[in-house]
């Protein structure tokens, strides 16, 4: 889950309601009508980052790990701030179907909007029953091209447009066809960070020695 520091400090339930189930959160911004933008200033950033990270440590009694800007918004400096913040994964770009290093050393977990219940329904406001027809057509397509290469494939769900008492069913039964779904891994983007950097460093390492001389080679070898 992703939460603001403002909700962390006016839904004290719901943080206990989390903390007890054991989902991981991820640091989510202050409010949902401040966003990140070339417009402010490093200092700035920096306050923005240091309050949302420090609201949810604070409500959960541990320092998140991940970072999901509101309305993916940065500025060219935001992932370099995160990391000097100690956020480890970047849940903001769209850009991939696989998580990849990005610097200074974090990983880019994809946030694939195209099945994003905002852009969905408020957006483009597509009929909430053709849902888990497309849910289930994207994930089998990312499970077939994941056994050559691996794939993510993530769900962003708001409580706010899909808990409504009308579209529930239907996300109930999407989430039941991806169980149906052989060689799907179920995982927090925690998980999938740390499993992810993984395969990633070391796929890196081997670049470098291979990018070395016969010498180096036998040493590391």
């Amino acid at each position: 889950m992703a939460i603001g520091a403002s909700a962390c400090e006016r839904y004290p339930a719901l943080i206990a309601e989390v903390t007890r189930r054991g989902w991981e959160v991820l640091a989510h911004g202050t409010h949902a009508t401040r966003i990140i933008s070339s417009k402010m200033t490093e200092v700035e950033q920096r306050a923005y980052i240091a309050a949302s990270i420090e609201a949810v440590a604070s409500a959960t009694g541990s320092a998140p790990k991940g970072w999901l800007s509101q309305d993916q918004g940065e500025a060219p400096n935001t992932p370099a701030l995160l990391a000097d913040a100690g956020i480890h994964y970047l849940v903001d770009w769209s850009n991939d179907d696989q998580a990849y290093l990005m610097e200074p050393g974090l990983v880019s977990i994809p946030h694939q909007i195209e099945w994003d219940d905002i852009l969905l329904f408020w957006l483009r406001r597509v009929e909430t029953w053709r849902y888990p027809d497309l849910i289930e057509e994207a994930a089998r397509t990312l499970v077939e091209e994941g056994m050559i290469s691996g794939r993510n494939f993530g769900l962003s769900i708001h409580p706010w447009l899909f808990g409504m008492a009308h579209r529930i069913r239907f996300l109930d039964e999407a989430l039941t066809r991806l169980r149906a779904i052989d060689g799907l891994w179920q995982a927090t983007t925690g998980e999938i960070a740390t499993w992810a950097r993984g395969q990633l460093e070391a796929r890196k390492q081997d670049r470098v020695i291979g990018g070395g001389t016969a010498a180096e080679g036998r040493e590391v070898n």
